[in-house]
């Protein structure tokens, strides 16, 4: 079946599937980091609203 494929599409079809996964993985970390960020300012806020509220 695959030697019915010149071997360039196989290259450019491999080649297209790893750059697919690589984006996926690199958005996905991407939001992950990002949500990280807004829960560390939401806990920084908070612990500011808290000092403030003790003076």
């Amino acid at each position: 079946m695959l030697s019915l494929i010149p071997p360039y599409y196989l290259v450019a079809l491999g080649l297209g599937l790893a750059s697919i996964v690589v984006v996926l993985f690199y958005s996905f970390t991407r939001t992950t980091n990002y949500e990280v960020q807004e829960k560390l300012k939401k806990a920084q806020l908070r612990k500011q609203r808290q000092q403030a509220n003790d003076l």
